[in-house]
């Protein structure tokens, strides 16, 4: 059974026992995307799924810390209130981002990297979160959202639009009916520094962890060129492309990610 946990820190899902796993959602979202990957993991794993600050039901202060530094600092933080000295991280999209600079800083506290489109290869924020950094307009849109975003914005994730259920809407939407969540988003957004590609290639070349990169063919928010890309970069990744699949490949594709998953890090962090 899936154990859902708040406490004064942050809200994450945990279930199962065995060698760490950390999974890291992407921006915007929370650990509900996760909701078709604890479970099967949890066979093998510990699974924790937490809710990243500014996101979910963590934490969300108005004045809050939410630079990439910030959040990778609270990551190690939060390994060490559970008692992990040691994890593999799988990360979508920003949590991808986040994994790989925590495997850079913190070496010793990363046994695998899964890279579930990560944020690696950018140069901005994606168009659908790019107006929350802009003064005075970013504040304004921000108290504009509400859950009727929630359908929007996946169907720009999502390839198969039939995965849009009002069950997944809801899961996705109560954060956004909360006006402070919602302006802690914006300066999250705000505080976002993407490092120029030279920075990016150069963390790259300094990872020594086994990898394993997953990314949807019809992802509309980060082109499958970028997997390419960054597995040029980092050449002991190996690397799995989802037909049909869009930026969120632990939704669309949930058996074949934790297929992908179990089999990588069965073979990658008892060697």
């Amino acid at each position: 059974m899936i154990q859902v946990v708040a406490s004064s820190s942050w809200h994450f899902a945990e279930q199962g026992s065995g060698p760490p796993l950390l999974l890291l959602h992407g921006l915007g979202a929370s650990g509900f995307s996760w909701r078709d990957n604890i479970g099967p993991l949890s066979r093998r794993f510990r699974v924790l799924a937490p809710d990243l600050p500014g996101h979910g039901r963590s934490p969300a202060p108005l004045d809050g810390d939410y630079s990439l530094e910030a959040m990778v600092k609270g990551v190690v933080d939060f390994m060490d209130h559970q008692g992990i000295p040691r994890a593999a991280l799988a990360g979508n999209s920003l949590g991808g981002g986040l994994a790989l600079m925590l495997a850079r800083d913190y070496p010793e506290r990363v046994s695998a990297l899964i890279l579930l489109a990560p944020a690696a290869a950018l140069t901005r924020l994606p168009y659908i979160f790019y107006p929350l950094r802009l003064p005075g307009l970013g504040r304004l849109l921000a108290l504009l959202l509400g859950p009727w975003i929630i359908p929007i914005a996946l169907r720009l994730i999502y390839r198969r639009r039939e995965l849009i259920t009002p069950e997944v809407v809801a899961g996705y939407a109560a954060p956004f009916r909360d006006r402070g969540r919602r302006l802690a988003l914006a300066s999250l957004c705000r505080q976002v520094h993407i490092p120029p590609l030279s920075q990016i290639q150069a963390m790259l070349a300094q990872l020594r962890q086994r990898a394993a990169i997953i990314w949807g063919d019809h992802d509309r928010i980060l082109p499958v060129s970028h997997a390419r890309w960054l597995q040029d970069r980092l050449p002991q990744a190996e690397l799995n492309i989802l037909p049909e699949v869009g930026h969120a490949p632990q939704e669309e594709a949930p058996a074949a990610v934790n297929e992908i998953i179990i089999d990588f890090l069965t073979r990658s962090i008892n060697n």
